[in-house]
């Protein structure tokens, strides 16, 4: 449906946002009647603390009805829990450890940290340090690929000083004898390299 049939005569070919916006406040463009019904929100944070408090009151009158062993049994069962999440934690900072100390930042890890992580502290170890290994191993196969492309492309220097040619002996013979002193004063293997 085009805006022009939406406003019928009131549509003008130059207007702004904000009077188009003033003429649909006044349209009904959804029928009411097919929305999904909603819940004020002071009804609906009511009911939410009811139920909080019902479910607070029916523990209290669960425990409160329990026999010795099932307070026992319901007190191993969240020590068991706590221990769960405290060896999984410790696993985390064990793993945080190992990637650390390979010299990867908390942004190179984080994504990753989860999926290893588990309570069992052996298997992350040997999760994050074969993440560690596989990770050097890439930076140092991109490392020498990289250095072998760059020095592919580098030209190799030639002998003697660059923009100076080579002295040669036909050179050195038609040298001043003191050019000669001073050529053999700085080449103290100038005889080699004459010949």
């Amino acid at each position: 449906m085009k805006i022009q049939d939406l406003l019928g005569d009131a549509y003008k070919a130059d207007m702004t946002l904000a009077e188009i916006e003033t003429l649909l406040a006044d349209k009904h463009l959804v029928d009411p009647s097919t929305l999904p019904k909603s819940v004020d929100k002071s009804v609906f944070d009511k009911t939410a603390s009811e139920l909080a408090a019902t479910k607070k009151a029916l523990k209290e009158l669960q425990e409160s009805s329990m026999t010795a062993d099932e307070r026992i049994q319901a007190e191993l069962a969240k020590a068991a829990e706590a221990q769960k999440t405290y060896a999984k934690e410790l696993s985390k900072l064990k793993a945080k450890e190992v990637f650390v100390s390979a010299g990867l930042s908390e942004a190179d890890y984080s994504s990753i940290l989860d999926s290893i992580v588990s309570e069992d502290e052996t298997a992350t170890l040997t999760l994050s340090k074969g993440m560690v290994n596989l990770i050097a191993a890439q930076k140092t196969a991109t490392e020498k690929a990289l250095r072998a492309e760059l020095l592919k492309g580098t030209p190799k220097p030639g002998a003697g000083t660059p923009g100076v040619e080579a002295m040669t002996k036909e050179k050195f013979l038609s040298l001043a004898s003191n050019e000669q002193e001073a050529y053999i004063k700085e080449n103290p293997d100038w005889q080699t390299a004459l010949k």
